[in-house]
């Protein structure tokens, strides 16, 4: 799967250039240019500028293009990509580079803003990005590496999507961890991929789909959002029926009303020091002041305290209910 991302610039590239062409992150033999000298690109482009008198706005464009650690690809084969990539930019120069340093290898292609045969400069519409990423997943294809939409809607999630959602709330209100949650899904034919350091996770079925969370468009689906559901007992803990039933926004900010509602409730359990003892909880304590550590980085007030307690809460609940205390 390679994902597609743009950025622009009105500076000097000289920046982006160098950055890109960091021995650190890559090696010679994954530098290469398209009508251009990679080591002279920078005052190649601006000379095309010079020529046609558009040295002002816009100066260049940055597509990244990575690659799924799951995909079986070699730095060679994701730089021959990247040279295909470059292809599509007729008669723009374009500085192809390829990135090793990290989990996921991937593609930074700087593209001169100004084309050297009729001085057009470069828009990229929102129909030309979807023919690029139309092209990558072509690519892709044909190599047998998975691909992911060229074009996403909220509120208009195809029925593939759908049924990943559904089965995943069903698995997050069966679920007390990550592990778990991860291990139902498998039953339901959906592979999750998590790791504790990536921002994303991905979730894929057996007929090839392929998405990150934020593409599902469902805050509760969210990395971040199931670590703090897990992080605070998954399908035992006090606020668990208000997260499974919390409704994403249609329009506007999708991302943080549930990491608030979360945050904001917290704020309202009252517990101290003395709300526990130390001899006679179950929990493993170093466990759960990483816990702490890692949501109060968040942002959250959260305590030991308040941590303990919401996770008894709901064990207290079941019990008053079970014996009719």
């Amino acid at each position: 799967m390679a994902i597609i991302k743009f950025t622009s610039g009105k500076i000097n590239p000289r920046t982006v250039i160098n950055y890109v062409c960091n021995k650190e992150k890559t090696t010679d033999k994954l530098i290469s240019g398209k009508d251009c000298m990679p080591e002279s690109c920078e005052y190649e482009f601006a000379e095309v500028k010079k020529t046609f008198g558009k040295t002002d706005g816009r100066t260049y464009y940055h597509m990244i293009q990575s690659f799924s650690p799951d995909d079986r690809i070699t730095p060679e084969q994701a730089h021959e990509v990247g040279l295909q990539m470059a292809e599509l930019f007729e008669g723009y120069q374009v500085l192809v580079v390829t990135h090793t340093n990290k989990a996921h290898i991937h593609n930074h292609l700087v593209i001169n803003s100004v084309n050297f045969e009729n001085g057009k400069k470069l828009t990229i519409s929102n129909q030309k990005l979807e023919r690029i990423k139309n092209y990558s997943n072509s690519i892709c294809l044909q190599n047998g590496w998975d691909v992911t939409e060229a074009k996403t809607r909220r509120n208009r999630n195809p029925k593939w999507k759908q049924i990943i959602i559904e089965d995943a709330l069903t698995a997050m209100a069966e679920s007390y961890s990550m592990d778990e949650y991860i291990s139902k899904l498998k039953e339901f034919g959906i592979y999750v991929s998590y790791n504790p350091d990536y921002k994303y996770m991905t979730y894929s079925d057996a007929e090839g789909h392929k998405c990150r969370d934020a593409k599902l468009f469902d805050e509760r689906l969210l990395k971040k959002n199931l670590e703090l559901y897990f992080d605070l007992g998954g399908a035992e803990t006090l606020i668990g029926d208000t997260i499974l039933d919390y409704e994403t926004p249609k329009s506007g900010n999708c991302t943080d009303g549930l990491t608030n509602l979360i945050t904001n409730f917290i704020d309202t359990i009252q517990a101290g020091e003395e709300d526990f003892d130390d001899t006679y909880y179950i929990h493993d304590r170093k466990k759960l002041e990483k816990i702490v550590e890692k949501m109060r980085e968040r942002g959250s007030k959260i305590t030991l305290a308040k941590l303990i307690k919401i996770l008894d809460s709901k064990t207290e609940q079941e019990e008053t209910y079970y014996f009719g205390w």
